[in-house]
């Protein structure tokens, strides 16, 4: 009877560990979940759609970032592909990624991308603005594959 008990209560927690470890796995607080402009809380929805007028939104996802639900809206307005992060809760625009000139990048920047990739030419740049941090993605050629480096305003790697 106590192997029996035994048998009985190990084969139940290790059910119960398997369903925890499949259950906290991809859970949606933790990943991007795409949504529709019709998915948006209103203050959202109207900031998407000021945000984006004359442009077409390309894709948008929801998220939890900093313990705020958000929606990460990637858009093209005017010809130039632009990034938002706007609040669930309010529709303040948190973060914006715009495009930026190479040649137009602070100093310590340019040269910390030249040195990552070899070269400053073929480079495309977003500079990035998200809960008050300014971060450079830098895009380009490295070792025969087009790869993505992000830097803070000094020229150190960033995330």
């Amino acid at each position: 009877m106590k192997k029996t008990i035994v048998y009985t209560l190990s084969s139940t927690l290790a059910a119960v560990t398997l369903t925890g470890c499949v259950c906290t796995k991809g859970h949606p607080k933790e990943k991007e979940v795409p949504v529709t402009l019709a998915q948006l809380s209103e203050p959202a929805r109207a900031t998407v759609e000021r945000v984006t007028a004359g442009g077409k939104i390309e894709q948008m996802t929801k998220e939890v970032e900093r313990g705020k639900t958000v929606y990460d809206v990637e858009a093209t307005v005017d010809g130039k592909r632009l990034e938002f992060l706007i609040a669930d809760a309010d529709g303040a625009v948190l973060g914006t990624e715009v495009p930026i000139a190479f040649e137009d990048l602070p100093e310590p920047v340019r040269t910390a991308a030249e040195k990552y990739f070899g070269t400053g030419s073929g480079l495309t740049a977003m500079k990035g603005v998200e809960f008050g941090e300014t971060t450079y993605e830098i895009e380009g050629p490295k070792d025969g594959k087009t790869v993505e480096a992000t830097f803070d305003p000094v020229g150190k790697p960033a995330k």
